[in-house]
């Protein structure tokens, strides 16, 4: 497999932006990636950047959201980077299951559905910057026999 150039995708904190990402993501995706793994960095980084998007700042405050992604043997590397509040997602307490459909409440998954989809997942705070980063495993080789 070929390692690929790092793209890279500068995103305004703006819902009209995720549109935008998801066609980078698609074009990415070209490059050999199987569908499993596109799917699974296409709602990991979308639910990251709507998370930034939605809290990451006070309503009238512009944020530039940088979003990485690289190749590195079988694992596909994103890296999403922004400048707003302070959060790490790898902190976040799991969600409370309702004990009924009608006690459920629509969203707050996010985070669950990054952990659950990720093969990894690390952040770090640098420079007034939130930095987070996603691992998936493209493919694993058969075990010795």
């Amino acid at each position: 497999m070929s390692s690929l150039d790092p793209r890279r995708l500068v995103l305004r904190n703006d819902v009209a932006e995720l549109q935008r990402l998801a066609g980078w993501i698609e074009g990415f995706a070209q490059h050999g990636i199987s569908s499993d793994v596109s799917f699974a960095v296409q709602l990991c980084l979308e639910e990251a950047v709507a998370n930034i998007i939605m809290y990451g700042a006070a309503r009238d405050e512009r944020l530039e959201i940088a979003v990485e992604l690289e190749r590195n043997g079988g694992t596909l590397v994103a890296r999403i980077e922004d400048n707003g509040r302070q959060f790490d997602p790898t902190r976040a307490p799991p969600p409370v299951v309702a004990t009924s459909l009608e006690k459920a409440k629509v969203g707050d998954l996010g985070i669950h559905l990054m952990r659950s989809f990720a093969s990894g997942m690390d952040y770090e705070r640098r420079e007034g910057r939130n930095r987070l980063t996603l691992r998936f495993i493209e493919s694993t080789s058969p075990a010795p026999e």
